[in-house]
């Protein structure tokens, strides 16, 4: 039975069926939803514990963290009085919940332990997640709350704004990449260009970066950051420092990749100087007279107690031993593990630098990944929390110091300094989406700390559902010189749009997500939180029954071309020998489409074949969240007579055979038949680029302008346009359904969203080649609403906050007027439906001190109405101070605008009052 039972097209869903528009939303619900279903308990456990050793006795105080609790949105803090998002638009507050953590407090080992649940301020809700209260509402119900109908969530309300985390890129995890870079010089005398980096993420989604530098003396340092600088070790100490072994196993284990019977032929990825560079690593290991596993751990502990923080009363054994467990590969836990891992990447940075293999190239999106925003929140919050217990243990530390009276044992005394800062992390995270910036001492190992939240403008709908769907380099790069990131590279065929990129800056840097990539999370088909140890445990047993060796406890001493290394998510499961890789990787393929295998659909299968001085030859599977996925045809297993329908990556995509999807060869050869398809001609393209029409009749440049211009037109940006807080909002009066359409318009229904007006362009030219970019429009077409808008402004007036003095006002209207034409109604508000001049009067404020009455006047030089006046605030009537008023000014075509339709060509709007014949 096969997983996947949908159709083949992309195209062809019902009018009102929003599965298909649910879809592109998906990857920034589910990995908030993670982040409370068990993301938050994994990264609670993991924080260090805080330990405070009184100055004036032996107690020892343990302070650590347990359970977290993560309330929803309530209006007041008030237990069963529910807080929408509209209402959080309307007032300008943030759409949050209660954040509450149990703090363990126990003084020495075998003291009673002390359980406390304290406040840490409030998280804010991703709209539609498991918290907020429109999670599973229908059409009707959204309607009702102020919502549109079509409300996918994805975002933030913070302060009454929209904000949306937008998804960067980052280097793959846990995979092993050999770069070649210029800035690796800097690093110090002896150093080459050359590196294996590998990029390791922990259960709770913080990673840590390993470099394994080369040396021009044949050693390697190993470097990672801690505390904001970078620390190089020798290898060989890293070595012997992971398990108890001798320096002739280290040595075997290094050169097994070697034989002499070889030579120069495909496959072979290693040389004889591998045996002279493995006795200088152990040279550089005995001139430090470290000979045993022991030596080596006290002197990593030696040089580390005084970095790593809170073990300053630690033994160097255990100094060293947490050095290895929370910076050396921490997504592997056992150090048997980590020493084959460390092995295979020394064996793939001397095969780079030999030239037998290949670098791998960081701008490939083969070895790059996504950061969402579930992820994010997840790392920043450890940060945070970890932060607030720094503070706390210095603040009773102080105490204790100052104070001989004070008693660790004292919980009500130790909880009064507690409690003085947390409040300060939800406020750190509510902040980290109003801005944008992570404020982290330690960097969080992430390509950049600002610009991580954009607004989720909504100019039209175009643009609105671009922003969920795009994704960026970083800016770091932006102000780079060379253009190597920004190409277009093979390697992201199918998963990232080659025509939706904008022009100019941004250009390469900037791109989105097909219609049909998406990208794995933590959930399986089923919805349930994926199980990796048990999926680890199936991949082994499977993995095993077709021939692999296992790896225990040390890597085997062989190499390619004679067998191929197995990994499973860094983790190295064993070797296959080469005559048998192809049907163990068609096996792991058929096991993907069986429904009840216990086999992720999304497993990526990322077979590198051997080759002559190509990529470091094997078998690569990962099953993590955060890969860029898309669904292709699978043409060899074809169970029930059906087509499979197969979840592939951009790193075993690099080395399929995939045909296009009219059954051509595509100029391949016999020897690499197809064993792969694509599902339909379109599925290259994103959503926005698919509502093109005729795109393969235009020039290439025509599609990329349009996709840019299709998000700058005016259309319905929403039709809860009452409800709606934005700072301005445009909004078509009269829209139309293109006459010419593409079904990408059924599909994710945009035409309850419509971006435009049909229009007849004739064309008068000498030879057809000489066109100019002008038309003229009829008059009568005008005057009846053609091309007209409206913008839709929002003035938020709240008097406590303009109030310098402290003096209390109140919106109100002096009771001896009795000017009747004025927009002030009788509360001082300005009158529903009327229209406001520049300079005129259109509310008033009282000041309940001096008694007066302080008109005030609308600025610019529109004329407006007023379209809508929300009172914000619990205050009786005729005692509020907080308001939020929509102006709505007509808006009309003017000379020279510009005009775009969908077949990309553009036009300058002429006079309409006065029409000629232009002659060219």
């Amino acid at each position: 039975m096969d997983k996947a039972t949908k159709s083949a097209s992309p195209a062809g869903a019902k009018e009102g069926d929003y599965a298909a528009l649910r879809e592109l939303f998906r990857p920034h619900v589910e990995s908030f939803d993670y982040f409370l279903d068990a993301g938050l308990e994994k990264m609670l456990a993991e924080i260090r514990p805080a330990e405070i050793k009184d100055p004036n006795s032996s107690t020892i105080l343990k302070i650590f963290l347990e359970k977290g609790h993560v309330l929803p949105p309530m209006r007041d803090g008030r237990l069963g009085v529910p807080l929408y998002p509209q209402e959080c638009r309307q007032a300008r507050i943030t759409y949050q919940g209660e954040f509450k953590v149990d703090v363990c407090l126990q003084c020495n080992e075998n003291g009673a332990l002390v359980r406390h649940t304290f406040n840490f301020g409030h998280l804010p809700i991703m709209l539609m997640s498991k918290l907020c209260h429109l999670r599973d509402a229908d059409p009707n119900k959204l309607v009702f709350h102020g919502e549109e109908s079509t409300e996918m969530g994805g975002y933030f309300i913070c302060g009454g704004m929209e904000r949306l985390i937008r998804i960067l890129i980052l280097q793959k995890r846990n995979y092993p990449m050999g770069m070649v870079r210029g800035s690796f010089l800097k690093r110090g005398a002896g150093y080459t260009d050359k590196a294996v980096v590998i990029r390791c993420v922990h259960t709770d989604q913080s990673s840590v970066t390993i470099k394994l530098y080369y040396l021009q003396n044949g050693s390697a340092r190993l470097g990672f950051w801690l505390g904001g600088r970078e620390f190089l070790l020798p290898v060989g100490i890293v070595l012997k420092a992971l398990i108890d072994t001798s320096d002739r196993e280290i040595f075997t284990s290094l050169t097994c990749c070697y034989s002499d019977k070889h030579g120069r032929e495909k496959g072979v990825v290693s040389t004889q100087l591998i045996g002279e560079r493995a006795q200088i690593i152990l040279d550089e290991v005995r001139d430090l007279s470290l000979l045993t596993h022991m030596q080596c751990l006290m002197h990593i502990g030696k040089y580390f107690r005084s970095v790593m923080e809170g073990f300053e009363h630690y033994d160097y054994e255990a100094v060293a031993e947490a050095v290895l467990k929370d910076y050396i590969f921490v997504h592997l836990e056992n150090n048997h593990d980590k020493f084959n891992l460390l092995i295979f990447m020394l064996q793939k940075l001397y095969a780079i630098v030999d030239q037998t293999a290949s670098p791998d190239n960081p701008d490939a999106l083969q070895f790059q990944e996504a950061l969402l925003p579930g992820h994010l929140i997840t790392v920043f919050l450890k940060d945070r929390l970890q932060d607030w217990l720094r503070k706390s243990k210095r603040l009773i530390m102080e105490e204790a110091t100052k104070n001989k009276n004070f008693d660790l044992n004292n919980a009500l005394e130790v909880r009064k300094f507690l409690t003085k800062h947390t409040t300060s992390v939800g406020r750190a995270i509510e902040s980290m989406i109003k801005i944008g910036r992570v404020n982290s001492q330690s960097g969080l190992d992430l390509p950049q700390t600002d610009g991580m939240t954009i607004h989720a403008e909504r100019l039209n709908f175009h643009r609105y559902i671009s922003h969920f769907r795009s994704v960026h380099r970083g800016a770091a790069f932006a102000k780079m010189r060379t253009t190597s990131v920004r190409k277009l590279l093979p390697e992201s065929w199918g998963f990232l749009c080659p025509v939706h990129t904008p022009d100019g800056e941004p250009c390469g840097l900037l791109n989105h997500m097909t219609s049909t990539c998406r990208i794995s999370s933590f959930y399986n088909s089923e919805g349930a939180v994926k199980d990796f140890e048990k999926i680890k445990k199936s991949l082994s047993a499977e993995l095993v029954r077709v021939g692999m060796n296992p790896v225990f406890p040390k890597i085997e001493r062989s190499g390619p071309p004679e067998v191929l290394h197995v990994h499973l998510d860094g983790c190295i499961l064993g070797t296959v020998p080469s005559a048998r890789i192809e049907e163990v990787v068609n096996f792991l393929r058929k096991l993907k489409l069986l429904a009840h295998s216990g086999i992720p659909e999304d497993l990526e299968v990322g077979y590198v074949p051997l080759s002559l001085c190509g990529a470091y030859p094997g078998l690569y599977l990962f099953t993590n969240p955060a890969r860029f996925v898309r669904p292709v045809k699978n043409l060899l297993s074809v169970p029930g007579g059906k087509q499979s329908i197969e979840l592939i990556g951009p790193f075993e995509q690099a080395f399929m055979e995939i045909r296009c999807p009219d059954g051509g060869d595509g100029g391949r050869k016999k020897m690499f038949p197809a064993t792969h398809e694509e599902i339909h001609p379109t599925a290259i393209l994103s959503v926005v680029a698919n509502l093109t029409p005729w795109s393969d009749h235009n020039q290439s440049p025509r599609n990329m302008y349009q996709c840019q211009m299709a998000k700058q037109t005016m259309g319905f940006c929403g039709q809860a346009l009452k409800f709606r807080t934005d700072v301005k909002a445009f909004h078509l009066q009269t829209p139309q359904t293109p006459i010419v359409r593409t079904a990408t318009y059924s599909k994710y229904c945009m035409d309850e969203f419509p971006s435009g007006t049909n229009a007849i362009v004739a064309v008068l030219a000498y030879t057809g080649y000489d066109m100019e970019d002008a038309m003229i429009l009829n008059k009568s077409a005008v005057d009846r609403g053609m091309f007209r808008g409206h913008i839709y402004q929002t003035e938020c007036i709240d008097l406590s906050k303009k109030n310098r003095e402290n003096v209390p006002e109140i919106f109100a209207k002096s009771v001896l007027s009795r000017d009747t034409n004025t927009a002030i109604d009788s509360d001082g508000l300005p009158r529903l439906g009327q229209t406001v001049h520049p300079n005129e009067q259109y509310y008033s404020v009282y000041n309940r001190l001096t008694g007066a009455i302080r008109p005030v006047k609308l600025k610019g030089s529109e004329p407006a109405y007023i379209d809508y006046v929300a009172v914000n605030g619990a205050s009786s009537k005729g005692d509020f101070q907080k308001v939020s008023e929509h102006l709505r000014n007509p808006v009309e075509f003017q000379l020279a605008e510009r005009y775009q339709n969908d077949h990309t060509e553009v036009a300058d709007l002429l006079s309409s009052n006065h029409p000629h014949i232009l002659c060219h």
